[in-house]
């Protein structure tokens, strides 16, 4: 298949294709900035700390140009994160009812979060002729703990929308077999009184036992899905798939319930059980996203702040700041050449391993092991070597171990093969800006000067870092279709009853991108015109 059936297959193959391309420019433009947030005050930090050991007053100038950078995004991240917090309201208000329960916690406290930003990136940047120097350091050092703080509560959401805790995939690495994914359940002993054991056997579930005012149940996955979507449906008991396994003799007492009643019954008691204030910081792979959130946010910083100094040296190569200019250069460098060796070498790695274990569907697309395309090792002639033995160590560490095969997953079950491309292009990328932060380093470092042709690519590095970190988002959330939560709730599900028209979902996407564009002029005009 080529990448252009791909593209159609992943808008048109799945539910709400106009929505879910709103959704993805509006949270890739709030990213876009973000970044900044999270890795510039941590930057400026580093720059203020070295100033302070050193007394090197260019170390100083870096560190509060750093800080006239963040504080010029901050408030339009603010703004572009509450529109995609609006949107996510408006165009799909079953997903935040659905998981409300799981997600409260997380999400009220990022409001805390989002207070100690304010208070102290101000305050860092306001207040430092009225602060001794160490006390506007530690202004600094709390101003970006308060992003990373806020970050590590909106990523604990986003993973369980991955892999909730108490959502268990099904594929055995060694013997090569894939079941659809299962969903761990504490139901009220009052609602499991009513339920036929044998009948639940029936349709693939099982009863583990029982607890304090629960009966731990595991569902399949797709029960699941047609559960939820019959609740959302607004359909009775009577009138949905769970009276299939209601006894007989009690049936007429529950039809008429509200299905969304007795789901949200069984919800609480999951939740409660599961533990109300960490079920989100359970999901898998939580820790792996958060550290590799924060190393993408510091590379793409790093990037940014290397490609602003080159075009400087570019533009005004005798200008008396140049040795200002190429000190800003080498400290850009060095922060780009670890941040991307620890986003391939150490966060990287435990995010494809943790990928593979908890959404081994999406691990098959990434991987791209279907018949129905082509991947660039097989024409190469490696594919054996990366599908049978690399890959497989890598993910599972057993050299016996087998990758998941697309073509064998359920194809209700099959996220889009578009992320193959994806994966594999962002890797690629990866890989080029590790080379161009080397060079940078090696040429900053070990020559007298930088020359043109390596300060041009430096120039354009920063769009190729956002382009990077762009296809990283895209891999993880077209990678969860056809979920909108992994194992609980399909798009179709989520989606509002009342979508917008097209012509309102272009306008609003080209407001954001126009935001954005205005953002960079600003920045532009502010950090380089004056």
């Amino acid at each position: 298949m080529d990448p252009f059936g791909l593209i159609s297959q992943w808008l048109s193959s799945y539910p709400a294709g106009w929505e879910r391309l709103l959704s993805m420019i509006g949270i890739e433009v709030h990213w876009f900035i973000l970044q900044y947030v999270i890795g510039l005050p941590f930057l400026a930090v580093i720059a203020e700390a070295i100033w302070m050991k050193t007394g090197n007053e260019q170390w100083k100038r870096l560190s509060r140009t750093l800080a006239k950078g963040f504080v010029m995004v901050f408030a339009v991240g603010a703004a572009t994160g509450t529109a995609s917090e609006f949107g996510l309201v408006l165009l799909w208000p079953n997903l935040t009812e659905a998981a409300g329960r799981y997600i409260y916690f997380p999400l009220y406290m990022e409001v805390f979060a989002f207070l100690m930003e304010v208070a102290f990136i101000y305050m860092y940047f306001y207040a430092e002729d009225k602060l001794p120097p160490k006390v506007h350091l530690l202004v600094g050092i709390l101003a970006f703990a308060g992003a990373w703080y806020s970050a590590a509560m909106i990523l604990s959401v986003n993973s369980f929308m991955q892999a909730p805790v108490n959502v268990l995939a099904r594929y055995d690495p060694i013997s090569g077999k894939w079941a659809p994914p299962e969903v761990l359940l504490f139901v009220p002993t009052e609602l499991a009184k009513v339920i036929d054991v044998n009948a639940l056997k029936s349709v693939g579930a099982s009863v583990l036992g029982t607890g304090d005012g629960f009966v731990k149940v595991i569902l399949p996955s797709g029960l699941v899905r047609t559960l939820m979507s019959e609740a959302f449906a607004g359909k009775t008991v009577g009138e949905s798939t769970l009276a299939l396994v209601i006894k007989k003799e009690a049936l007429s007492s529950v039809s008429g319930l509200p299905l969304k009643t007795v789901i949200d019954q069984i919800v609480a008691t999951t939740v409660m059980n599961a533990g109300t204030f960490m079920i989100t910081f359970l999901s898998g792979g939580y820790l792996a996203t958060f550290f590799h959130v924060i190393g993408a946010a510091i590379a793409v910083s790093a990037f940014t702040i290397m490609g602003g100094y080159s075009l400087r040296l570019l533009k005004m190569p005798e200008s008396p700041d140049r040795e200002f200019f190429m000190r800003s250069l080498k400290f850009a460098a060095v922060v780009a050449l670890l941040a991307i060796a620890y986003q391939g070498m150490i966060s990287g790695h435990e995010m494809g391993v943790a990928v593979a274990k908890h959404n081994p569907e999406k691990f098959a697309a990434m991987e791209g092991t279907s018949s129905s395309i082509t991947t660039l090792p097989s024409l190469i002639g490696l594919k054996d070597l990366v599908e049978k033995q690399l890959m497989p160590m890598m993910a599972y560490g057993d050299p016996n171990a087998k990758l998941p095969i697309y073509d064998k997953i359920d194809v209700n079950f099959r996220p889009p093969l578009i992320i193959h491309y994806l994966y594999y292009t962002k890797i690629g990328l990866g890989v080029l800006l590790g080379l161009i932060a080397l060079l940078a380093t090696f040429y900053a470092f070990f020559k007298t000067e930088v020359p043109k042709w390596l300060l041009t690519i430096l120039v354009i590095s920063p769009a190729i870092a956002q382009l990077t970190s762009f296809l990283g988002w895209g891999v993880r959330e077209m990678g969860r279709k056809p979920w909108a939560i992994y194992g609980i709730m399909d798009v179709q599900t989520e989606l509002t009853i009342n979508p917008p028209p097209a012509w309102q979902l272009v306008g609003v996407a080209l407001y954001l991108t126009a935001i954005l564009v205005a953002l960079v002029l600003a920045v532009y005009w502010f950090l380089w015109k004056r």
